[in-house]
């Protein structure tokens, strides 16, 4: 475990060589699209899921309704409470991310995938870091795999070196470990203590992290992301490159 190897150049499949290529924030890079979304006359709902979806009497999708905002746990209404708005459209796009629950819906009801291999997914781990300007190196992106997970486990490490001395550090575990004691957090922590990685990080100090579902089946799983009135895109369609 105090060992890690280099692959040569000639070894690395081409889509992990990264020479050249940018490390951006996605979270700034939306931000940023929303501004231009809003600046062409689009109206963002920002904190507001859709939790229904609307139909017309063909079964085609017309738009979506909204939660209800001020709820008790019991469902009970608060003070202030307003019902959830139907939002009309032409077309409908539905981008929820892995395993959406309005997706999950709407590949039952008009059976997106009869003969598709069944779905697989992973869970990604990420934290961001503050780090001392010495152990910053903007622009170095490494990828790690193998050691924290065993021989029967997918998955692999990332760190990728950003600006004004962030580090951004994670590791991705596929669901389907066969290990009923493994866990994907713990393991997040035994990265962290490896030799090759400690060295960037510890002087620095944690300053946010999260978790999210991450689709795995590729192109066999991947759903017919077309319906009448609405689409599947992205991570609800599961056209994520796991590789």
């Amino acid at each position: 475990n105090e060992k890690c190897i280099n692959l040569p150049d000639a070894l690395i499949p081409d889509n992990f060589r990264n020479h050249g290529n940018f490390i951006v924030s996605l979270g700034n890079l939306i931000k940023w699209l929303a501004g231009q979304a809003e600046t062409s006359g689009v109206d963002i709902y920002a904190g507001f899921s859709a939790t229904e979806i609307l139909y017309d009497q063909d079964t085609n999708i017309i738009g979506v309704v909204t939660g209800d905002m001020g709820r008790h746990r019991d469902g009970s209404k608060k003070e202030g409470f307003q019902s959830g708005i139907e939002i009309l459209a032409k077309y409908t796009i539905f981008a929820e991310g892995a395993r959406g629950s309005l997706a999950k819906e709407l590949i039952k009801k008009f059976h997106l995938d009869t003969g598709k291999a069944p779905q697989s997914f992973s869970i990604g781990i990420k934290e961001l870091w503050e780090v001392p300007s010495d152990q910053s190196h903007p622009g170095l992106v490494i990828h790690t795999t193998g050691w924290p997970l065993d021989k029967e486990s997918f998955g692999g490490g990332f760190l990728y070196h950003l600006n004004d001395n962030k580090i951004a550090l994670g590791l991705v575990v596929g669901l389907d470990y066969s290990n009923p004691w493994l866990s994907p957090f713990q393991e997040m922590q035994r990265l962290k203590t490896h030799p090759s990685i400690r060295k960037y990080i510890d002087r620095g100090k944690r300053i946010g992290y999260g978790a999210r579902a991450i689709n795995n089946g590729g192109i066999a799983s991947m759903p017919d992301p077309c319906l009448p009135g609405g689409l599947l895109i992205g991570c609800n369609a599961g056209t994520l490159n796991a590789s």
